[in-house]
C-alpha cells in the first residue's frame, strides 16, 4: 500500500490517457453492480472484485482461496487476487470510452481553457462539442490550387457556353439570310435586266422613227410641202415651206432629247432598285442582331453571374483554414465543391485533432512577437493564451489531454453501496452517473459497429459528452441530473467542494475526543498527516 506519511510536495496535473490506464486495475465494461441474489459483485461491473479486489479480507471471489496464508495469489478460477479488502479503498478502473469528450472544467470553465488556446468564443466551442456546429480540421493546401484552377474552368466553361448558344442561333440565322439575300438579289438583277432591256428598246424606237423621218425629209428636196411630224413622240419638227435642213436640225434636237429623257428615267429607275436592294440587305442584316439581341444580353449576364460566382467561391476557397466553423449548410456545400480538400467535424474528436496540430513552442514565439506590436483587447488576448501556453511548456502537460480518451473509475469504496433494513439498496450518485456513461459508451460502440447513420451516432456521441459532463461536474451545463425524488445526484466536482465535501469535511479538520468550539485552521507548519492541538 502506498505510504501518505512520506512526500515533499503534492502536484496537481492534467492526467494522459496513458496515466489513467496505468493507474486503473482493469477495465469496466458493464453498468451493473452487485447481484441482487448473491449480493455479489458483477464481473467487468462497477465493483469487480477482479479489477478493483476482495470485498473480504485474504479471500476470492469463488472461496478457492481463503485465510491469509494464500496472499498475493491470483485465483486461476475467478481471476480475483487474495489481498485485503482494504484496497478497494485505492484501486481504481477505467472506461475506454468509444469516441472522446471533452473535460467540463475545460471548456466550461471561467475562463474557458479549451477557448483561449483554440482561440474560440465560449459559446461557439459550446456549438461544436455539442454537435450543432462543424469546425475545419485540415487544409490541403495542393487541393486548394487545385480547385481555384477548376473553379476559372468552370466560369470559363459556363461563359463559353454561353456564347455558343448565341453563335448557334446566329449561324442558323445567318443562313436564313442568306437564302433570303439571295432571293433578294436575284430580283434586283432581274430588275436591272429589265430597266436596261426597256431603255434599249426605246432608243432602238426612238432610232428607227428618227431615221424613217430623216429618210422622207430628204426625198421631199429642199424645201418641206406638208408638216412633218415625228411619230415617236407626236411631236411636229417642220411645218410646210419651211427648209430641210432646219426640220433635220430640229429632228436631231428632239431625238436627242428624248434619248436623254428615257437614259435619265432608266438610271433614276437603276438607281431606286439599288436603293431597295440595299435597305433589303440592310433589314436582313439587322434582323439578325435583333433576333440575338436578347441572346446576346443573356451571354453578357451570364459572363458577369460567372464571374461574380468564381470571385465568390475563390473568397470562400481562400477563407477556408483550420478552426474556420461552419454551418451545417456550408459544410454541406463546401463539401460537395471541394470534397477532398478539406476535413471538418464536430464534437470532442474533432476539436482534439486541431489540438494535436498545435505547435505550442511555435505559437508561443507568434505569440510573443503579437503581444510587443499590438495593444488593446488584441494585447490582453495575446497575453492570455500565453501565459496558458507557457503554463502547458512548463508542466510538460500535452493540451490534447483536455480531450478525454479513457475515463478514471474511482474506487469502489469511495462510492459504496449499503444494504438497508428492508433488504433494499442505498447507493452513492456516482455510480448512477458511471452506469450512465457505461450505458451510452456501449451503445455508441454498437452503434459505430453496425455503421448506423451519421445523425445517429452524432446524437449518440452528444449523449455520452453530456453524462460525462455530469460525472464530472453535475449542474455546470444545462440541467443538473436528478435522481429518485428530483434529488440532484452529486458528482465528483461535488464530493471535492463545500463544507461536506472532502477538503473541508475530511482532510482540513478531524474529529477528536475532547470539547473545544476554536477554529480549526490549517497550520502552515504541520504536516500533512499532523494536527495541532488548541
Amino acid at each position: 500500500m502506498l505510504e501518505v506519511n512520506n512526500f515533499d510536495a503534492i502536484r496537481i496535473s492534467l492526467a494522459s490517457p496513458e496515466q489513467i490506464k496505468g493507474w486503473s486495475s482493469g477495465e469496466v465494461t458493464k453498468p451493473e453492480t452487485i447481484n441482487y441474489r448473491t449480493l455479489k459483485p458483477e464481473k467487468d461491473g462497477l465493483f469487480d472484485e477482479r479489477i478493483f479486489g476482495p470485498t473480504k479480507d485474504w479471500e476470492c471471489y469463488c472461496g478457492k482461496y481463503k485465510r491469509i496464508r494464500y496472499k498475493g495469489i491470483i485465483c486461476d478460477k475467478c481471476g480475483v487476487e487474495v489481498t485485503r479488502s482494504k484496497v478497494r479503498r485505492e484501486r481504481m478502473g477505467h472506461i475506454k470510452l468509444a469516441s472522446p469528450v471533452s473535460h467540463i472544467w475545460y471548456f466550461k470553465g471561467t475562463p474557458s481553457r479549451l477557448g483561449i488556446l483554440l482561440d474560440i468564443s465560449p459559446r461557439n466551442l459550446e456549438r461544436i462539442l455539442y454537435f450543432a456546429l462543424y469546425v475545419v480540421t485540415r487544409v490541403d493546401e495542393t487541393q486548394r490550387e487545385k480547385a481555384a484552377q477548376r473553379i476559372d474552368e468552370e466560369a470559363e466553361d459556363r461563359i463559353a457556353s454561353a456564347q455558343a448558344v448565341v453563335d448557334e442561333k446566329k449561324a442558323e440565322l445567318e443562313e436564313a439570310v442568306a437564302d433570303k439575300r439571295s432571293e433578294v438579289e436575284s430580283a434586283h438583277a432581274a430588275e436591272k435586266t429589265r430597266v436596261t432591256e426597256q431603255h434599249t428598246a426605246r432608243t432602238e424606237e426612238l432610232m428607227t422613227a428618227a431615221q424613217a423621218v430623216e429618210a422622207s425629209i430628204k426625198e421631199g428636196g429642199k424645201t418641206l410641202t406638208d408638216d412633218v411630224v415625228f411619230a415617236a413622240t407626236g411631236e411636229v419638227i417642220g411645218r410646210g415651206g419651211e427648209t430641210s435642213r432646219e426640220a433635220l436640225a430640229q429632228l436631231r434636237a428632239v431625238v436627242k432629247g428624248e434619248v436623254a429623257a428615257v437614259e435619265k428615267d432608266a438610271k433614276e429607275a437603276l438607281a431606286s432598285a439599288e436603293e431597295r436592294y440595299h435597305t433589303a440587305v440592310a433589314d436582313l442584316t439587322s434582323g439578325i442582331d435583333e433576333a440575338t439581341a436578347s441572346e446576346r444580353e443573356q451571354v453578357r449576364q451570364e459572363t458577369d453571374d460567372a464571374r461574380l460566382w468564381a470571385r465568390t467561391e475563390r473568397a470562400r476557397l481562400a477563407d477556408l483554414k483550420v478552426l474556420q466553423i461552419l454551418t451545417e449548410t456550408e459544410y454541406r456545400h463546401l463539401l460537395e465543391v471541394h470534397g477532398r480538400m478539406f476535413d471538418a467535424g464536430m464534437g470532442a474528436e474533432a476539436v482534439k485533432k486541431i489540438i494535436e496540430q498545435i505547435d505550442l513552442d511555435e505559437l508561443s514565439q507568434i505569440l510573443h512577437v503579437e503581444m510587443r506590436q499590438t495593444s488593446g483587447q488584441r494585447r490582453k488576448k495575446a497575453i492570455k493564451r500565453l501565459r496558458l501556453i507557457e503554463a502547458f511548456r512548463k508542466s510538460g502537460a500535452r493540451p490534447e489531454w483536455m480531450i478525454l480518451s479513457t475515463l478514471p473509475v474511482i474506487p469502489p469504496d469511495l462510492r459504496p453501496m449499503v444494504q438497508l433494513d428492508g433488504g433494499r439498496f442505498a447507493t452513492s450518485d456516482l455510480n448512477d452517473l458511471y452506469r450512465r456513461v457505461i450505458n451510452r459508451n456501449n451503445r455508441l460502440s454498437r452503434l459505430l459497429d453496425l455503421e448506423a447513420p451519421e445523425i445517429i451516432i452524432r446524437n449518440e456521441k452528444r449523449m455520452l459528452q453530456e453524462a460525462c459532463d455530469a460525472l464530472i461536474d453535475n449542474g455546470r451545463r444545462g440541467r443538473a441530473i436528478a435522481g429518485t425524488g428530483n434529488h440532484r445526484l452529486k458528482s465528483l466536482s461535488d464530493m471535492l467542494k463545500g463544507k461536506q465535501g472532502r477538503f473541508r469535511q475530511n482532510l482540513l479538520g478531524k474529529r477528536v475526543d475532547y470539547s473545544g468550539r476554536s477554529v480549526i485552521v490549517v497550520g502552515p507548519e504541520l504536516k500533512l498527516h499532523q494536527c495541532g492541538l488548541p
